[in-house]
Protein backbone atom coordinates (compact mmCIF):
# COMPACT_ATOMS: atom_id res chain seq x y z
CA UNK A 1 0.00 0.00 0.00
CA UNK A 2 1.22 3.24 -0.93
CA UNK A 3 1.85 5.60 1.57
CA UNK A 4 -0.13 8.67 2.34
CA UNK A 5 1.48 11.85 3.14
CA UNK A 6 -1.64 13.72 4.76
CA UNK A 7 -1.45 17.77 4.89
CA UNK A 8 -1.46 19.21 8.17
CA UNK A 9 -1.71 22.82 6.60
CA UNK A 10 -3.12 24.84 4.36
CA UNK A 11 -1.85 25.02 0.72
CA UNK A 12 -1.78 28.21 -1.42
CA UNK A 13 -4.23 27.74 -4.31
CA UNK A 14 -2.77 25.36 -7.59
CA UNK A 15 -5.77 26.75 -10.06
CA UNK A 16 -5.43 31.26 -10.33
CA UNK A 17 -8.76 31.27 -13.26
CA UNK A 18 -11.46 28.99 -13.52
CA UNK A 19 -11.34 26.02 -16.21
CA UNK A 20 -14.59 25.76 -16.61
CA UNK A 21 -16.42 28.97 -17.25
CA UNK A 22 -20.65 29.34 -17.97
CA UNK A 23 -21.80 32.16 -19.78
CA UNK A 24 -25.40 32.69 -20.44
CA UNK A 25 -27.53 35.65 -21.48
CA UNK A 26 -30.47 36.83 -23.91
CA UNK A 27 -30.40 35.34 -27.46
CA UNK A 28 -28.27 37.92 -29.60
CA UNK A 29 -26.35 39.68 -26.35
CA UNK A 30 -23.31 39.38 -28.37
CA UNK A 31 -22.07 35.76 -26.45
CA UNK A 32 -20.54 34.32 -29.65
CA UNK A 33 -18.83 37.08 -31.57
CA UNK A 34 -17.26 38.09 -27.89
CA UNK A 35 -15.81 34.77 -27.48
CA UNK A 36 -14.56 34.89 -31.13
CA UNK A 37 -11.98 37.37 -29.67
CA UNK A 38 -10.35 35.35 -27.31
CA UNK A 39 -7.50 33.88 -28.47
CA UNK A 40 -6.75 30.40 -29.68
CA UNK A 41 -9.97 29.69 -28.76
CA UNK A 42 -12.11 27.02 -31.08
CA UNK A 43 -15.58 27.50 -30.78
CA UNK A 44 -17.95 24.28 -31.41
CA UNK A 45 -20.56 25.27 -32.89
CA UNK A 46 -23.79 23.87 -32.33
CA UNK A 47 -26.64 26.26 -34.17
CA UNK A 48 -24.89 27.93 -36.91
CA UNK A 49 -24.07 31.15 -34.61
CA UNK A 50 -20.35 31.51 -36.03
CA UNK A 51 -21.59 31.87 -39.43
CA UNK A 52 -22.09 35.47 -39.50
CA UNK A 53 -18.50 36.68 -38.08
CA UNK A 54 -15.22 35.50 -38.34
CA UNK A 55 -13.95 33.35 -35.57
CA UNK A 56 -11.79 29.51 -35.47
CA UNK A 57 -14.80 27.44 -35.64
CA UNK A 58 -16.30 23.95 -36.11
CA UNK A 59 -19.61 23.35 -37.29
CA UNK A 60 -21.20 20.34 -35.25
CA UNK A 61 -24.10 18.35 -36.77
CA UNK A 62 -24.20 15.95 -34.58
CA UNK A 63 -23.09 13.77 -32.21
CA UNK A 64 -20.34 11.99 -34.28
CA UNK A 65 -19.05 15.67 -34.99
CA UNK A 66 -17.82 16.50 -31.84
CA UNK A 67 -16.19 12.62 -31.28
CA UNK A 68 -14.15 13.04 -34.50
CA UNK A 69 -13.15 16.67 -33.71
CA UNK A 70 -12.21 15.78 -30.05
CA UNK A 71 -10.02 13.10 -31.78
CA UNK A 72 -8.30 15.55 -34.41
CA UNK A 73 -7.62 17.60 -31.60
CA UNK A 74 -5.81 14.89 -29.96
CA UNK A 75 -3.70 14.03 -33.10
CA UNK A 76 -3.02 17.74 -33.72
CA UNK A 77 -1.39 17.93 -30.13
CA UNK A 78 -3.96 20.00 -28.31
CA UNK A 79 -3.06 23.15 -29.80
CA UNK A 80 -5.75 25.23 -28.15
CA UNK A 81 -6.29 27.31 -24.86
CA UNK A 82 -9.85 26.86 -24.90
CA UNK A 83 -12.84 25.20 -25.86
CA UNK A 84 -15.92 27.37 -26.24
CA UNK A 85 -19.59 25.39 -26.57
CA UNK A 86 -22.20 27.41 -28.58
CA UNK A 87 -24.43 26.50 -26.76
CA UNK A 88 -25.23 24.33 -24.25
CA UNK A 89 -28.98 23.70 -25.15
CA UNK A 90 -28.32 23.02 -28.78
CA UNK A 91 -25.81 20.30 -27.20
CA UNK A 92 -28.19 18.83 -24.97
CA UNK A 93 -30.68 18.79 -28.12
CA UNK A 94 -28.25 17.02 -30.01
CA UNK A 95 -28.19 14.03 -27.53
CA UNK A 96 -31.35 13.07 -27.87
CA UNK A 97 -30.68 11.24 -30.83
CA UNK A 98 -28.02 8.96 -28.75
CA UNK A 99 -29.96 8.75 -25.64
CA UNK A 100 -33.43 7.12 -27.58
CA UNK A 101 -30.54 4.71 -29.85
CA UNK A 102 -29.13 3.54 -25.84
CA UNK A 103 -33.00 3.61 -24.73
CA UNK A 104 -34.37 1.33 -27.29
CA UNK A 105 -31.10 -1.16 -26.53
CA UNK A 106 -32.45 -1.61 -23.00
CA UNK A 107 -34.84 -4.29 -22.06
CA UNK A 108 -37.80 -1.33 -20.90
CA UNK A 109 -37.15 0.61 -24.53
CA UNK A 110 -36.65 -2.61 -27.02
CA UNK A 111 -39.71 -1.35 -28.76
CA UNK A 112 -39.31 2.01 -29.26
CA UNK A 113 -38.17 1.50 -32.87
CA UNK A 114 -40.38 -1.20 -33.38
CA UNK A 115 -40.61 -1.75 -37.33
CA UNK A 116 -43.64 -3.10 -39.48
CA UNK A 117 -43.31 -5.43 -42.11
CA UNK A 118 -42.64 -2.59 -44.55
CA UNK A 119 -39.62 -1.46 -42.38
CA UNK A 120 -41.94 1.75 -41.04
CA UNK A 121 -42.11 2.70 -37.73
CA UNK A 122 -45.08 0.55 -36.02
CA UNK A 123 -48.34 2.83 -34.39
CA UNK A 124 -47.61 0.81 -31.56
CA UNK A 125 -43.77 1.53 -31.10
CA UNK A 126 -42.79 3.02 -28.27
CA UNK A 127 -41.24 6.19 -30.35
CA UNK A 128 -44.95 6.49 -32.16
CA UNK A 129 -47.08 6.26 -28.69
CA UNK A 130 -44.43 8.23 -27.02
CA UNK A 131 -43.58 11.05 -29.25
CA UNK A 132 -40.75 12.80 -27.63
CA UNK A 133 -38.24 10.75 -25.42
CA UNK A 134 -38.59 13.63 -22.71
CA UNK A 135 -41.86 11.84 -22.16
CA UNK A 136 -40.89 8.54 -20.85
CA UNK A 137 -42.18 8.26 -17.47
CA UNK A 138 -40.25 9.05 -13.83
CA UNK A 139 -37.98 11.85 -15.97
CA UNK A 140 -36.22 8.70 -17.30
CA UNK A 141 -35.87 10.68 -20.84
CA UNK A 142 -34.25 13.62 -18.90
CA UNK A 143 -31.62 11.44 -17.12
CA UNK A 144 -31.02 9.58 -20.66
CA UNK A 145 -30.47 12.90 -22.43
CA UNK A 146 -28.04 14.59 -19.34
CA UNK A 147 -26.05 11.22 -19.60
CA UNK A 148 -24.99 11.56 -22.80
CA UNK A 149 -24.90 15.26 -22.35
CA UNK A 150 -22.21 14.67 -19.34
CA UNK A 151 -20.24 12.22 -21.58
CA UNK A 152 -19.87 14.71 -24.50
CA UNK A 153 -18.96 17.88 -21.69
CA UNK A 154 -16.02 15.80 -20.52
CA UNK A 155 -14.87 14.54 -23.73
CA UNK A 156 -14.75 18.06 -24.78
CA UNK A 157 -13.08 19.19 -22.14
CA UNK A 158 -10.40 16.86 -22.44
CA UNK A 159 -9.18 19.01 -25.64
CA UNK A 160 -7.99 22.19 -24.18
CA UNK A 161 -7.29 23.71 -20.75
CA UNK A 162 -10.28 25.94 -20.45
CA UNK A 163 -13.95 25.22 -21.05
CA UNK A 164 -16.60 27.91 -21.89
CA UNK A 165 -20.00 27.12 -22.04
CA UNK A 166 -22.04 29.54 -23.57
CA UNK A 167 -25.86 29.30 -22.65
CA UNK A 168 -29.13 31.26 -22.76
CA UNK A 169 -31.29 32.92 -20.26
CA UNK A 170 -34.83 31.72 -18.87
CA UNK A 171 -36.50 31.77 -15.94
CA UNK A 172 -36.78 30.06 -13.39
CA UNK A 173 -39.33 30.08 -10.55
CA UNK A 174 -38.01 30.42 -6.73
CA UNK A 175 -39.62 29.85 -3.71
CA UNK A 176 -38.40 31.97 -0.50
CA UNK A 177 -39.90 32.23 2.87
CA UNK A 178 -43.26 31.18 1.34
CA UNK A 179 -42.85 33.70 -1.79
CA UNK A 180 -42.50 33.13 -5.00
CA UNK A 181 -40.41 35.17 -7.35
CA UNK A 182 -38.39 34.93 -10.79
CA UNK A 183 -34.96 34.86 -10.91
CA UNK A 184 -32.63 34.76 -14.64
CA UNK A 185 -31.23 31.21 -14.81
CA UNK A 186 -29.44 29.18 -17.10
CA UNK A 187 -31.74 27.34 -20.06
CA UNK A 188 -30.92 23.57 -20.05
CA UNK A 189 -33.10 20.78 -18.37
CA UNK A 190 -32.74 20.16 -14.90
CA UNK A 191 -30.31 17.47 -15.21
CA UNK A 192 -28.45 18.53 -17.63
CA UNK A 193 -27.87 21.75 -15.69
CA UNK A 194 -26.86 19.80 -13.00
CA UNK A 195 -24.28 17.88 -15.02
CA UNK A 196 -23.01 21.82 -16.26
CA UNK A 197 -23.00 23.61 -12.92
CA UNK A 198 -21.65 21.06 -10.58
CA UNK A 199 -18.08 21.40 -11.54
CA UNK A 200 -17.88 24.92 -13.05
CA UNK A 201 -15.50 27.34 -11.06
CA UNK A 202 -17.48 30.68 -12.80
CA UNK A 203 -21.18 30.99 -13.92
CA UNK A 204 -21.76 34.68 -15.25
CA UNK A 205 -24.57 36.43 -16.49
CA UNK A 206 -24.28 38.55 -19.79
CA UNK A 207 -25.92 41.54 -20.29
CA UNK A 208 -25.70 44.84 -22.47
CA UNK A 209 -26.06 48.45 -21.42
CA UNK A 210 -26.21 50.41 -24.72
CA UNK A 211 -22.85 49.06 -26.96
CA UNK A 212 -21.48 47.27 -23.63
CA UNK A 213 -21.35 44.05 -22.65
CA UNK A 214 -20.95 43.54 -18.57
CA UNK A 215 -20.60 39.67 -16.60
CA UNK A 216 -22.68 39.78 -13.56
CA UNK A 217 -20.53 36.42 -11.48
CA UNK A 218 -22.32 37.38 -8.01
CA UNK A 219 -24.94 35.26 -6.81
CA UNK A 220 -28.20 36.27 -5.95
CA UNK A 221 -31.62 36.19 -5.87
CA UNK A 222 -32.13 37.77 -9.35
CA UNK A 223 -29.32 35.96 -11.04
CA UNK A 224 -28.23 31.91 -10.39
CA UNK A 225 -24.57 33.44 -10.89
CA UNK A 226 -21.32 32.51 -8.58
CA UNK A 227 -17.99 31.24 -8.76
CA UNK A 228 -15.20 29.84 -6.86
CA UNK A 229 -12.92 33.18 -7.61
CA UNK A 230 -13.45 35.93 -5.50
CA UNK A 231 -11.84 38.38 -7.96
CA UNK A 232 -15.00 37.44 -10.78
CA UNK A 233 -17.83 38.75 -8.05
CA UNK A 234 -16.32 41.96 -6.82
CA UNK A 235 -18.20 43.97 -9.66
CA UNK A 236 -19.75 43.18 -12.60
CA UNK A 237 -16.80 42.89 -15.22
CA UNK A 238 -17.13 44.76 -18.62
CA UNK A 239 -16.31 42.38 -21.09
CA UNK A 240 -16.77 43.83 -24.13
CA UNK A 241 -17.45 47.22 -26.02
CA UNK A 242 -18.10 48.45 -29.73
CA UNK A 243 -15.80 51.36 -29.85
CA UNK A 244 -14.81 53.65 -33.06
CA UNK A 245 -11.62 53.24 -34.88
CA UNK A 246 -10.51 56.53 -35.27
CA UNK A 247 -8.44 55.66 -38.51
CA UNK A 248 -11.55 54.35 -40.43
CA UNK A 249 -14.61 55.37 -38.91
CA UNK A 250 -15.99 51.87 -38.61
CA UNK A 251 -16.67 49.62 -35.45
CA UNK A 252 -14.73 47.23 -33.71
CA UNK A 253 -15.51 44.93 -30.68
CA UNK A 254 -13.13 45.75 -28.15
CA UNK A 255 -13.22 42.39 -25.84
CA UNK A 256 -11.61 42.44 -21.69
CA UNK A 257 -11.23 38.58 -21.36
CA UNK A 258 -8.23 39.07 -19.02
CA UNK A 259 -10.27 40.36 -16.33
CA UNK A 260 -11.39 36.71 -16.15
CA UNK A 261 -8.34 34.56 -17.51
CA UNK A 262 -5.47 37.04 -16.52
CA UNK A 263 -6.77 39.61 -13.47
CA UNK A 264 -3.11 39.97 -12.53
CA UNK A 265 -2.75 42.28 -15.93
CA UNK A 266 -3.80 45.07 -14.78
CA UNK A 267 -3.69 47.14 -18.00
CA UNK A 268 -6.77 45.74 -18.85
CA UNK A 269 -8.63 46.01 -15.56
CA UNK A 270 -11.65 48.77 -15.58
CA UNK A 271 -12.98 48.98 -12.56
CA UNK A 272 -16.95 49.87 -13.43
CA UNK A 273 -19.76 49.60 -11.31
CA UNK A 274 -23.11 50.04 -13.49
CA UNK A 275 -26.14 49.61 -11.71
CA UNK A 276 -27.42 46.39 -10.53
CA UNK A 277 -28.83 44.27 -13.22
Amino acid sequence: MAEINLPMKPRPAVQATPRRTILFSKPKTGKTVTVSKLPKCLILDFEKGTLAIDAMAYQIKNISDVVNVCDAIKKAGYPYDYIAIDTASALEEMCSPEAERRWSNSKDGAKWFLRDEKGNLHPQSGKSTTGNILNLGFGKGYALIAEVFTEILNMIEKCAPKTIILAHSTYATVTKEGSEFNSLDIMLGKKSKFAATFRADAIGYIYRKGTQNFVNFTASEDVGAGGRHRYLEKEHILLSEWVENKKTGDEELVTYWDKIYAPENSESIKKVNPKKN
